[in-house]
Protein backbone atom coordinates (compact mmCIF):
# COMPACT_ATOMS: atom_id res chain seq x y z
CA UNK A 1 0.00 0.00 0.00
CA UNK A 2 3.06 2.39 0.40
CA UNK A 3 4.52 1.94 -2.57
CA UNK A 4 0.76 2.65 -4.13
CA UNK A 5 0.57 5.69 -2.18
CA UNK A 6 3.55 7.18 -2.85
CA UNK A 7 3.11 6.08 -6.61
CA UNK A 8 0.30 8.14 -6.32
CA UNK A 9 2.12 10.94 -4.71
CA UNK A 10 4.49 11.04 -7.65
CA UNK A 11 2.00 11.35 -10.04
CA UNK A 12 0.62 13.75 -8.40
CA UNK A 13 3.65 16.25 -7.97
CA UNK A 14 4.60 14.98 -11.62
CA UNK A 15 1.38 16.86 -12.46
CA UNK A 16 1.37 19.56 -10.29
CA UNK A 17 4.70 20.82 -11.30
CA UNK A 18 3.30 20.34 -15.10
CA UNK A 19 0.32 22.23 -14.45
CA UNK A 20 2.11 25.21 -12.88
CA UNK A 21 4.51 24.90 -15.48
CA UNK A 22 1.71 25.14 -18.37
CA UNK A 23 0.07 27.83 -15.99
CA UNK A 24 3.80 29.64 -15.98
CA UNK A 25 3.79 29.64 -20.10
CA UNK A 26 0.25 30.33 -20.53
CA UNK A 27 0.77 33.18 -18.13
CA UNK A 28 4.15 34.31 -20.31
CA UNK A 29 1.94 34.06 -23.38
CA UNK A 30 -0.68 36.45 -21.86
CA UNK A 31 1.59 38.76 -20.79
CA UNK A 32 3.56 39.07 -24.06
CA UNK A 33 0.25 39.35 -25.82
CA UNK A 34 -0.61 42.08 -23.70
CA UNK A 35 2.54 44.05 -24.17
CA UNK A 36 2.08 43.43 -27.96
CA UNK A 37 -1.38 44.52 -27.95
CA UNK A 38 -0.63 47.69 -25.60
CA UNK A 39 2.30 48.85 -28.40
CA UNK A 40 -0.11 47.72 -31.24
CA UNK A 41 -2.47 50.64 -29.48
CA UNK A 42 -0.19 53.17 -28.88
CA UNK A 43 1.43 52.67 -32.12
CA UNK A 44 -2.24 53.22 -33.34
CA UNK A 45 -2.62 56.34 -31.48
CA UNK A 46 0.53 57.65 -32.82
CA UNK A 47 -0.59 57.08 -36.53
CA UNK A 48 -4.20 58.70 -35.78
CA UNK A 49 -2.86 61.88 -34.17
CA UNK A 50 -0.11 62.32 -37.08
CA UNK A 51 -2.81 62.11 -39.16
CA UNK A 52 -5.14 64.80 -37.17
CA UNK A 53 -1.92 66.75 -37.10
CA UNK A 54 -1.52 66.71 -41.04
CA UNK A 55 -4.91 67.39 -41.82
CA UNK A 56 -5.08 70.42 -39.36
CA UNK A 57 -1.77 71.58 -41.02
CA UNK A 58 -3.18 71.26 -44.83
CA UNK A 59 -6.21 73.45 -43.22
CA UNK A 60 -4.32 75.61 -42.46
CA UNK A 61 -1.64 75.98 -45.27
CA UNK A 62 -5.05 75.78 -47.49
CA UNK A 63 -5.87 79.07 -45.52
CA UNK A 64 -2.90 80.63 -45.73
CA UNK A 65 -2.73 80.03 -49.13
CA UNK A 66 -6.40 81.60 -49.92
CA UNK A 67 -5.09 84.29 -48.13
CA UNK A 68 -2.02 84.78 -50.51
CA UNK A 69 -4.00 83.85 -54.06
CA UNK A 70 -7.00 86.71 -53.13
CA UNK A 71 -3.97 89.55 -52.41
CA UNK A 72 -2.23 88.28 -55.37
CA UNK A 73 -5.60 89.13 -57.61
CA UNK A 74 -5.96 92.50 -55.38
CA UNK A 75 -2.56 93.10 -56.31
CA UNK A 76 -3.19 92.34 -60.06
CA UNK A 77 -7.07 94.22 -59.80
CA UNK A 78 -4.85 97.56 -58.09
CA UNK A 79 -2.80 97.20 -60.72
CA UNK A 80 -4.82 97.59 -63.66
CA UNK A 81 -6.51 100.12 -62.09
CA UNK A 82 -3.27 101.83 -61.63
CA UNK A 83 -2.35 101.31 -65.63
CA UNK A 84 -6.31 102.62 -66.70
CA UNK A 85 -5.59 105.77 -64.17
CA UNK A 86 -2.28 105.93 -65.79
CA UNK A 87 -3.66 106.13 -69.16
CA UNK A 88 -6.52 108.42 -68.79
CA UNK A 89 -4.56 110.96 -66.97
CA UNK A 90 -6.79 111.11 -64.28
CA UNK A 91 -4.15 109.85 -61.64
CA UNK A 92 -0.04 110.79 -61.58
CA UNK A 93 2.63 109.64 -60.23
CA UNK A 94 5.39 111.59 -58.10
CA UNK A 95 8.71 111.46 -59.08
CA UNK A 96 12.01 113.72 -58.91
CA UNK A 97 11.95 114.63 -62.94
CA UNK A 98 13.23 117.40 -64.25
CA UNK A 99 11.41 118.72 -67.90
CA UNK A 100 13.48 118.99 -70.79
CA UNK A 101 14.15 122.49 -72.20
CA UNK A 102 12.65 123.51 -75.33
CA UNK A 103 15.99 124.22 -76.96
CA UNK A 104 15.18 128.32 -75.99
CA UNK A 105 17.97 129.91 -73.96
CA UNK A 106 17.41 129.44 -70.39
CA UNK A 107 15.57 132.13 -68.53
CA UNK A 108 17.09 134.21 -66.07
CA UNK A 109 15.50 133.26 -62.60
CA UNK A 110 13.49 130.35 -62.40
CA UNK A 111 10.10 129.62 -64.21
CA UNK A 112 8.19 127.30 -66.51
CA UNK A 113 10.83 125.79 -69.01
CA UNK A 114 8.54 122.63 -70.67
CA UNK A 115 5.68 121.01 -70.49
CA UNK A 116 4.59 118.89 -67.45
CA UNK A 117 7.38 115.83 -66.86
CA UNK A 118 5.56 112.66 -67.73
CA UNK A 119 6.91 109.17 -67.34
CA UNK A 120 7.29 107.54 -71.17
CA UNK A 121 5.32 104.33 -71.22
CA UNK A 122 7.78 101.68 -70.93
CA UNK A 123 8.67 103.51 -67.28
CA UNK A 124 4.58 103.78 -67.23
CA UNK A 125 4.45 100.19 -67.36
CA UNK A 126 7.72 99.19 -65.27
CA UNK A 127 6.41 101.22 -62.39
CA UNK A 128 2.70 99.43 -62.56
CA UNK A 129 4.66 95.87 -62.46
CA UNK A 130 7.11 96.64 -59.80
CA UNK A 131 3.68 98.09 -58.03
CA UNK A 132 2.62 94.60 -58.63
CA UNK A 133 5.71 92.72 -57.68
CA UNK A 134 6.00 94.45 -54.56
CA UNK A 135 2.45 93.60 -53.37
CA UNK A 136 2.98 89.87 -54.40
CA UNK A 137 6.07 89.66 -52.27
CA UNK A 138 4.18 90.81 -49.51
CA UNK A 139 1.83 88.46 -49.72
CA UNK A 140 4.27 85.95 -50.22
CA UNK A 141 6.09 87.01 -46.60
CA UNK A 142 3.36 87.93 -44.47
CA UNK A 143 1.74 83.76 -46.03
CA UNK A 144 5.39 82.35 -45.04
CA UNK A 145 5.49 84.04 -41.60
CA UNK A 146 1.92 82.54 -40.84
CA UNK A 147 3.24 78.99 -42.35
CA UNK A 148 5.88 79.39 -39.68
CA UNK A 149 4.16 80.83 -36.59
CA UNK A 150 2.00 77.89 -36.96
CA UNK A 151 4.32 75.14 -37.42
CA UNK A 152 5.96 76.92 -34.68
CA UNK A 153 3.13 76.45 -32.09
CA UNK A 154 2.31 73.12 -33.23
CA UNK A 155 5.15 71.39 -33.00
CA UNK A 156 6.56 73.03 -30.20
CA UNK A 157 9.91 74.44 -31.81
CA UNK A 158 12.54 75.46 -29.33
CA UNK A 159 10.85 74.16 -26.03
Amino acid sequence: MNRLLLAVVVVLGVGLLLALWRIDHVTTDRDLARATANQQQARADSLRNTLNLTRELADEQSAIAGNYQKELNNAKTERDGLLDCLARGTCGLRVNATCVRDGAAPAAGSGIDAGTPRLTAPAERDYSALQEGIAQQRAQIIGLQQTLVSLHSRCRIGK
